[in-house]
């Protein structure tokens, strides 16, 4: 009786938000239905079952309820460790299907596709995870997972969705015209990550008279070297080169750094001289990658100032990290920042694996081994030395949230990590508990794709993601059919809401949530909001993947009305601020030069293109080896000519050529 009556609120919900499409559910009242074959059979209405191996290196985040402590819900229903989530014991009544998680639980996706290839995808039916899309594609195209093209007839919603979204289609789409994965699609074209900082430590530090200051007794010695001078100076003076002719010794102390920055502002801008912290904060920001370096040299060298700003004491003890990363997972999020030093591209999508971007020319290009790329290495290498980049940001063995750390303890009592500046979600970002006072500031400037004006770009949009999932070919008969409901159901109205939004026990009954545009959404519930508060400090997307199920990287399309639900004050104001201002970015819709083209989340590679690349060994080693330079580690590299020649030597240009002509066999 309870799933009757909680299956008839939720339709009862689902009539009042929008008219339904036919769902995977209401098919199967149906007496007919149209097979995977294509051809109108009678249905099968015994319960199925099927086998699932999604990894996603994060063992909080796969199909299975990992977390220590049990989840009751609204209805008192109890999910405790070795249970599916909600949202998959939701789907799994609904479809009438067992659902089995085979997948190892911290196994990342890679190692997982790599396992399985050995025994030819045969322990499970539905394959799935991190940044593995190329994989699917690629074992797709060679025989191993089922070509949906051939059963769109079985997946009306999922061929609805690609007849209104034709660059998805195209960008999954194998060289032999089969469809072997359905991606996750984000947000298109929407801003994704966004970077954000503590405003009051810019106003304190810049618009205050330095006698209102803490003493501060911290020093740096100067390492990093202006960007924008000489035959290539945006403005007279140069911010850096300032600072450290000041020095002594090399050796900075805040007073100076403070000092010559706020004389340079009130120097070259003029209409800021009152306010100096709107060169950084606001609408009317205009700084660059030097004048950036310069506030974080002044924050580094304020503990005292800003540990009393958010405690009410002074702690000499306080560390304080001008710019760090969610986690070392996140480690590559440093790169982004060679954005601007004269415009370098970085990556071609919402990948950090995307590492091929278009050229002017529209030719493929691979940032991490272009001498433009390796040479920024220098500048954030000389950041990290004088200790603007968090000290331990790199450690892959350190799995600590380091975005908690720096921006969500500050009342816990003897803290005394504190953070300023990242790149990340702003809704999560700006929503951590307690956390009134980080918000988002707008991309530093730089000159881009050759042109001589100053603008703001930001290369990171919401794209179609490299996840996904699909069939293994070993899945047949009954199973098939069971498996293709349920990629179906995903792009369903009824699937699109459970995936988005979660369970109807999470959602309010009675009421829709209107976004700032004006559109309407199912509305999260009360429960859902505080138990979000409570087990991740008010990260609802953390909540609903750990510990619902919802808005895995599997098959579906991500809506922004689950983003706006647990977004700030702060947070609204940072989309505004965004979406208001000139920011040129990335898009699937470039018109005016290929440079600011997404390139395809995967590449659609032959056997022998594959049997080629495993020869090459492209892949983390040299990436571990930048970070280790970055980082000053024992054994690093000499230079990044250095980092270079172990691209070459493990056959960059034989790796570039095969994606380029993958490329254009996609084109």
């Amino acid at each position: 009786m309870r799933k009757i009556l909680t299956v008839f609120v939720f339709i009862i919900t689902l009539i009042v938000l929008t008219a339904c499409k036919t769902t995977s559910t209401e098919k199967s009242e149906n007496t007919n239905n149209t097979s995977s074959s294509g051809t109108t059979t009678a249905i099968d209405n015994t319960p199925g079952s099927l086998k699932f191996n999604l990894a996603f290196d994060n063992y909080e985040r796969t199909m299975t309820y990992n977390q220590g402590d049990p989840l009751v819900m609204p209805d008192g229903k109890t999910f405790v460790q070795g249970d599916l989530k909600p949202v998959w014991q939701y789907i799994s009544e609904e479809l009438n299907i067992d659902f089995e998680d085979v997948t190892i639980q911290d196994q990342s996706g890679a190692e997982m596709i790599n396992f399985s290839a050995t025994t030819q995808f045969t322990d499970a039916d539905i394959y799935g995870g991190n940044s593995i899309g190329d994989e699917l594609m690629a074992y797709g195209a060679q025989g191993y997972f089922v070509n949906l093209n051939e059963h769109l007839n079985s997946m009306p919603n999922f061929k609805a969705y690609l007849d209104e979204y034709p660059s998805v289609k195209k960008a999954i789409t194998a060289y032999d015209g089969g469809i072997y994965h359905i991606p996750y699609v984000a947000e298109i074209d929407n801003f994704a990550r966004m970077y954000e900082v503590r405003e009051s430590w810019v106003k304190t530090l810049l618009d205050s008279p330095l006698s209102g200051l803490e003493t501060e007794t911290a020093q740096i010695t100067t390492a990093f070297q202006p960007y924008w001078i000489g035959s290539n100076a945006r403005n007279i003076q140069n911010v850096i080169q300032l600072q450290n002719t000041a020095a002594t010794g090399g050796l900075l102390t805040r007073n100076v750094a403070l000092t010559k920055l706020v004389d340079y502002i009130k120097v070259t801008y003029p209409t800021f001289a009152s306010q100096p912290s709107k060169l950084f904060l606001g609408a009317e920001a205009k700084y660059d990658i030097d004048e950036l370096v310069a506030l974080w040299r002044v924050i580094r060298l304020s503990p005292n100032t800003l540990s009393k700003l958010e405690t009410g004491t002074a702690n000499p003890e306080a560390v304080i990290a001008p710019y760090f990363v969610r986690q070392s997972s996140y480690r590559e999020e440093l790169f982004r920042l060679a954005n601007y030093f004269n415009g370098q591209r970085v990556h071609g999508s919402d990948s950090y694996g995307s590492r091929f971007y278009l050229d002017n020319e529209g030719e493929l290009q691979f940032s991490y081994a272009e001498d433009s790329f390796l040479q920024i290495l220098d500048s954030f290498k000389a950041m990290y030395s004088e200790g603007l980049i968090h000290q331990e940001f790199a450690d892959k063995s350190n799995k600590t949230n380091f975005r908690m750390d720096f921006y969500g303890k500050d009342t816990v009592v003897s803290h005394k990590l504190f953070g300023f500046m990242t790149f990340d979600f702003t809704a999560s970002t700006t929503g951590i508990k307690d956390q009134t006072d980080v918000t988002a500031i707008l991309p530093p400037v730089s000159k881009i794709n050759g042109g001589n004006e100053f603008v703001h770009y930001i290369e990171n949009t919401r794209v179609i993601k490299p996840d996904g999932w699909s069939i293994s070919k070993t899945t047949t008969g009954k199973d098939l059919d069971d498996a293709l409901r349920l990629f179906d159901y995903m792009f369903s109205e009824e699937g699109n809401v459970v995936q988005n939004y979660g369970v109807p026990a999470n959602i309010d009954q009675n009421e829709q949530f209107t976004a700032p545009d004006g559109t309407k959404h199912p509305k999260l519930n009360a429960w859902f909001l505080e138990q979000a508060t409570e087990h991740s400090s008010g990260d609802a997307s953390t909540f609903v993947r750990d510990y619902i199920g919802g808005n895995m990287p599997i098959g579906y399309s991500k809506e922004i009305g689950f983003e706006y639900q647990y977004t700030s004050a702060q947070g609204f104001a940072s989309w505004k601020l965004y979406n208001e201002a000139n920011i040129f970015s990335s898009t699937y819709k470039a018109t005016t030069s290929p440079y600011f083209s997404l390139v395809p989340p995967v590449f659609s590679l032959t056997e022998v293109d594959s049997d080629i690349l495993a020869t090459l060994n492209i892949g983390d080693s040299q990436v571990d080896a930048m970070f280790a330079y970055v980082t000053g580690a024992q054994n690093a590299a000499a230079d990044w000519e250095a980092i270079k020649q172990l691209y070459v030597a493990a056959g960059i240009e034989d790796y570039i050529d095969i994606y380029r002509v993958a490329y254009e066999s996609m084109k």
